[in-house]
């Protein structure tokens, strides 16, 4: 942004077929294309750009969940999303923009503390690593009906909540493209989406608004289906007619406003707001029938920069003003400061205060489209008949429990949900209100006859209190429902009343929450102690019942001995969390509005108020005291080192009188540690056997490394001096000469309760805190073994005191046994972690490979594809001629395949175990599928068309010196699979069109693969 760079080098980046592990790593940094996929979807608000904000979410998950290093990875891809978001917001700040950059890093990478507090600081509760959380919202709006943000915005930030369940409501109709953005939005997310339509009935002289939700849409074929169907076709174009009288609302609303709304803000701010034009506005926003709070925020974007000319010329007033003029211009700001988008839709924009103009809310006597004029009961029946299997939803607000009573009856079960809550208008009186309204719904759903009679009758006594001249026939309706209430009963014997929670939230306003709640019992401990903090407002007055279900996954069967145990380990009870995997599930019932705090929370809190608008100047934000945690890296790094090195050394120096621990202690209790580090992340990432393109120290993590050596450094005083010398020795008597297995089992204990201490307050795991306890009791032994070797050594060398000599080196020796075990155990973590990552990378590509070849074969049913891609130029020509162009993707996904098994750690072994896992045709067709990469001239004109930018020098080269020798890796890789899956020793034949290797066991290339 701040450089202009050329965003058509990374357009490509940003295709689905391209993964972050993949060719595009060679491109550009992940940091510079999780910004621009971010960048691409704020920015990208048109209607026309839906695919380009589908690409950009697809890239931004793939990015963001590769960037996630360690624990809670989920968690952590919410929060780089969020981070990311406020650094392109950041736009022209940029002092903040390094800070956040500098947070995305060590949010990416770092400790679990650190990613806790930023989820605190961006009001994020932390989820479960499962993803099972029951997190919701049934009603919220997207830029298509008054919101603010696109589909695919709105869905990303409803990700980044935690949210899985989400109804999204239109007004009147919706158009196709949006349905099917926000299915493959919701899609790539995981996340379960329903499209809601909320349409108006007439009911007593009014409209009561009731949300159609069809059901069973998942997919462009669903959505394509339901829209072929005559009755939905005719209800989206009545739609389209109703939505239309609110356009013309709102052409009108701005001709008031510039006529004379604009007049009255200059009198009373001293500011004239320039006039608005539709035209403009509707380009500016996006959407082709904005609403009023479209139109109020298109206003407010106009008015800022006019409302800060207009501060700093009252601050600069305010310097020479004497106690009451600085007060009067105090006052003058704050009321700039409150006139933001709600306000200015409350005070100037809303039916209220333009009573000449018709309300398109308020039922007219003509000239009202025919949608308008059914019945409640006639609406149900039409939607229902439109699309057998929805959600019909009747709003609540402004509805008395009569009302609710007699739409229910009419409509005959066919309202299925009622919206017991809508957080845009949560108040305590809205609780007491909605008591009644959720009594009845207990009532219906327990089929409890009693108590739905007592609440007709107590509607009948409302209503002869109240009186009114509408009173009699109310009463003559309830008497008749009275007597027929078993039939109200029978409508819902089946199919229980269900609840629908809303926030209608459209991002925009300040003074309501946002949307999302969850049930707190389905979110992680810790976040339970965190919503137990919030305000009481961020509650919501609803009591829910959880229900936890626990299924386990068996491991998939093979031959052996070994199977068979793990078969019937997994059938006895106590053994089956050892073999199986288990997967928590839950579901929530029996929803009841409750006055006394209920187990929902909101997940979304409410923005600060007003327009940051003061009468003092705010500080720039590079002139602040920058944050000791947003330090050079390196820096911070050498800091740490020296702040455990000081300890260290002068624990040495000022208790040893021999020089070699003297001066040499603290720098071989350092290499120790040091070293360990360093040959734990080289053997986890490979070894001997790593990439050869991969230098020793690029599988180093240095930050790692100094946080080790800064605690390393404080843990000798503590075993050296004061568990050694102090207590043990000079307290207890106990050295190496007296009893060394009590001296090296006590500072073993003691040095395992430092570390799983210091793990515990960085905010490490419990389960990482409580292995290195456990590998502090494992180094007692090792500690016994080193302490008899250097005693031999000793002896051996004729010394005259080897015991007084090994009391010295004691703290040592434990140091060593300690990171010995240490490094075995962390070593084969790095590898498991290692191979889980390379795990997922091959899922997504095997996934891609296998999608592809699907897709070819749909489409050439006739061809033999296999042996085509068998025989790469014959596929490529193929291609070409039939206008159905897959060559691009199939290179891309064997480059990226190329790349992984070139530069990632422990790539290899994933790979066997991905093949081991396949069938022989899917091992026939990934390997078929990797052929492409023969056909130089092909891949090279891709290279150069763009697939990785403009500099695609570095990839080209890396390609072309590559890719014979990992043909005959896979080879050799699949051949193994092949036989393994025919048994040992059995000979498995060369598939068709691959080269066969030579005498020397290679596979030549084609042509200039030497050159």
């Amino acid at each position: 942004m701040n450089r202009g760079v050329d965003r058509a080098q990374f357009k490509t980046l940003l295709e689905p077929y391209l993964k972050p592990h993949g060719i595009k790593e060679l491109a550009a940094d992940r940091g510079l294309r999780i910004a621009y996929a971010i960048m691409h979807l704020l920015e990208s608000l048109k209607s026309d750009q839906a695919s380009e904000r589908t690409k950009a979410l697809i890239a931004l998950r793939d990015e963001t969940l590769t960037a996630a290093k360690g624990a809670m990875r989920n968690n952590r891809a919410r929060v780089l999303v969020q981070i990311g978001k406020e650094l392109v917001r950041a736009k022209g700040d940029r002092c903040r923009q390094l800070a956040l950059a500098h947070d995305f890093r060590r949010a990416a990478a770092g400790k679990i503390g650190f990613l806790r507090q930023q989820m605190r600081r961006y009001h994020l509760l932390e989820m479960p690593e499962e993803w099972n959380q029951i997190a919701f919202d049934d009603r919220v709006h997207d830029a298509n009906s008054k919101g603010r943000k696109s589909a695919t915005h709105l869905v990303m930030d409803a990700w980044i909540k935690g949210i899985r369940y989400l109804t999204v409501v239109y007004y009147d109709c919706v158009d196709l493209p949006v349905a099917r953005e926000l299915l493959a939005s919701a899609s790539i997310l995981g996340i379960k989406v329903r499209i809601g339509i909320e349409y108006r009935a007439m009911h007593r002289g009014r409209f009561v608004k009731i949300v159609w939700c069809p059901g069973g849409l998942r997919d462009d074929c669903d959505i394509e289906s339901l829209f072929k169907v005559d009755a939905v076709r005719e209800l989206m174009e009545q739609g389209r007619a109703v939505r239309e009288t609110r356009s013309e609302y709102v052409r009108a609303v701005i001709g008031a406003y510039n006529e004379h709304h604009r007049q009255s803000i200059r009198k009373e701010f001293g500011v004239m707001l320039p006039p608005v034009d539709y035209d403009e506005m509707v380009a500016a926003v996006g959407v082709d029938q904005p609403s009023v709070l479209h139109l109020g925020n298109y206003i407010h974007t106009q008015a800022m920069p006019l409302f800060e000319e207009r501060v700093a010329a009252l601050r600069q007033g305010a310097d020479h003003a004497d106690y009451d003029a600085r007060a009067a211009i105090a006052m003058q700001v704050e009321s700039l400061d409150a006139l933001d988008v709600d306000t200015l839709v409350a005070r100037y924009l809303s039916p209220d205060e333009n009573r000449d103009i018709p309300d398109p809310d308020l039922p007219r006597d003509q000239g009202m489209p025919s949608l308008l004029s059914l019945t409640p009961a006639e609406l149900t029946s039409r939607l229902r008949k439109a699309a057998h299997s929805s959600h019909l939803t009747l709003i609540l607000a402004d509805l008395d429990l009569e009302d609710a009573l007699e739409i229910l009856f009419h409509c005959q079960g066919r309202i299925t949900h009622l919206e017991v809550f809508n957080t845009k208008h949560l108040d305590p009186g809205q609780t007491r209100q909605r008591m009644p309204f959720s009594q009845l719904q207990q009532a219906l759903n327990e089929q409890n006859a009693v108590k739905l009679k007592r609440l007709i009758r107590g509607c009948m006594d409302d209503v002869r209190q109240r009186g009114g001249p509408d009173s009699e026939e109310r009463l003559e309706i309830l008497e008749g429902l009275l007597e027929r209430f078993d039939r109200l009963l029978e409508f819902y014997r089946r199919v229980p009343l269900g609840t629908s929670i809303g926030s209608g939230s459209t991002g925009r306003s300040t003074r309501t929450h946002g949307m999302g709640f969850a049930v707190l019992e389905t979110l992680p401990l810790r976040a339970q102690r965190e919503a137990a903090r919030l305000r009481p407002g961020d509650r919501i007055p609803v009591q829910c019942t959880a229900i936890r279900s626990n299924e386990y996954v068996m491991p998939r069967p093979t031959r052996g001995i070994w199977s068979g145990l793990i078969h019937m380990a997994s059938q006895m009870s106590g053994l089956r969390r050892l073999v199986c995997r288990m997967c928590t599930r839950w579901r929530v019932e029996e929803y009841a509005v409750t006055e006394t705090g209920g187990n929902l929370v909101a997940l979304g809190g409410r923005r600060q108020e007003g327009n940051g608008l003061s009468l003092f100047k705010a500080e720039d934000s590079c002139r602040r005291r920058p944050s000791p945690g947003h330090l050079n890296t390196r820096l911070k790094n050498v800091l740490k080192v020296l702040a455990g090195f000081i300890p260290a050394f002068l624990t040495f120096y000022l208790t040893k009188d021999w020089w070699v621990l003297a001066y040499l202690g603290g720098v071989i209790w350092f290499s120790i540690t040091g070293l360990r580090n360093v040959i734990q992340s080289v053997l986890g990432g490979g070894g001997l056997r790593r990439s050869p393109f991969l230098a020793w120290n690029d599988y180093i993590d240095w930050e790692r490394i100094s946080e080790s050596l800064l605690y390393t450094g404080f843990s000798v005083p503590l075993l050296d001096w004061l568990c050694k010398s102090v207590v043990l020795d000079k307290g207890f008597g106990v050295t190496t000469a007296t009893n060394p297995l009590l001296l090296y089992t006590i500072m073993a204990l003691t040095n395992g309760v430092y570390i799983s201490t210091h793990n515990v307050v960085r905010g490490l795991p419990r389960e990482a805190a409580a292995a290195n306890f456990f590998r502090s009791v494992l180094s007692i032994p090792i500690a016994m073994l080193f302490n008899w070797a250097v005693q031999g050594m000793l002896v051996l060398a004729g010394s005259a005191d080897p015991m007084a000599v090994l009391q010295l080196w004691a703290a040592v020796i434990s140091k060593l046994a300690s990171d010995c075990v240490a490094g075995v155990i962390e070593g084969f973590a790095d590898r498991r972690r290692n191979i889980a990552m390379r795990r997922w990378d091959y899922s997504e590509k095997l996934r891609q490979v296998f999608e592809i070849y699907s897709r070819l074969e749909i489409a050439f049913p006739t061809r033999d594809m296999l042996g085509m891609l068998n025989r790469p130029a014959e596929f490529i020509a193929f291609s070409r001629e039939s206008n159905f162009n897959h060559v691009p993707e199939v290179i891309a996904n064997a480059l990226d395949l190329l790349y992984i098994m070139a530069y990632k750690p422990r790539a290899r072994e994933a790979l066997r175990q991905a093949l081991e896992a396949m069938s022989e045709d899917e091992v026939a067709v990934f390997l078929a599928s990797q052929q492409i990469l023969r056909e130089e001239q092909s891949v090279s004109m891709l290279f150069v068309d763009g697939l990785v930018g403009r500099n695609f020098a570095k990839g080209l080269s890396f390609y072309l010196t590559r890719y014979g020798a990992y043909l005959d890796d896979i080879g050799r890789m699949t051949a193994e699979a092949l036989r393994k899956m025919a048994g040992n020793g059995a000979e498995v034949p060369s598939p068709d069109g691959i080269p066969s290797p030579g005498e020397d066991g290679i596979t030549r290339p084609c042509q200039g693969y030497e050159r």
